[in-house]
């Protein structure tokens, strides 16, 4: 055989053998990418979110105007001063810089706690609304199995809380009442209270 045709069988195999690595790198990943071949096993990565993280529950950061006082901050986020204080350690909470940024803590969440969740007629209980407006005027209904009943209104402090107390006559059924907090302002809120005979 001429070295010529040995040339051509040489470089044949040669072409045949790369081609062959070429192929199996590809199976190997599992694509048909040129730019990922000898990479190794591929993982998909979901893009990130084009939508803004959620802020509730999040302490955000608030610049300090001219005319700002720690109660209308405290108020226009629905806050307590002493919580603004504290995340912020102010030692004279009477004087704000103009420009000077505040991390402003998240805002309680709207919530309507009983304690005890489950009491006996004519024994207290506390109801706690938290999550309401500042100054947002709050009544409370009880829903009981004999009939409905609205207490006075109350005002919510300056961090959207309201605290009263509720009790069943002892004349009152047993069974599951319906707590309902609502406010002027659109605050809404339930929980239920469980009421008991009383023990004689």
């Amino acid at each position: 055989m001429s070295s010529g045709k040995k040339t051509a069988i040489a470089i044949g195999v040669l072409v045949a053998v790369a081609v062959g690595a070429v192929i199996a790198l590809i199976q190997l990943n599992g694509s048909s990418d040129g730019d990922r071949a000898g990479q190794g096993p591929q993982s998909t990565v979901a893009a990130p979110s084009t939508q803004p993280p959620p802020t509730t529950g999040a302490p955000i950061n608030y610049v300090v105007r001219r005319g700002d006082t720690l109660t209308s901050i405290a108020e226009q986020f629905g806050v307590l001063p002493a919580a603004i204080v504290a995340a912020n350690q102010l030692t004279n909470p009477d004087q704000l810089t103009e420009g000077a940024t505040l991390v402003i803590p998240p805002a309680p969440p709207l919530q309507l706690v009983i304690r005890p969740a489950r009491t006996t007629a004519g024994d207290s209980v506390e109801l706690t609304l938290t999550g309401a407006k500042p100054a947002e005027s709050v009544t409370f209904e009880v829903n009981s199995p004999t009939g409905t009943f609205t207490g006075s209104p109350h005002t919510a402090s300056s961090d959207g809380t309201v605290m009263t107390t509720y009790t069943p006559d002892l004349g009152a059924p047993e069974g599951i009442y319906t707590v309902i907090a609502k406010g002027d302002q659109g605050t809404t809120a339930q929980a239920s209270l469980q009421v008991e005979p009383p023990d004689f």
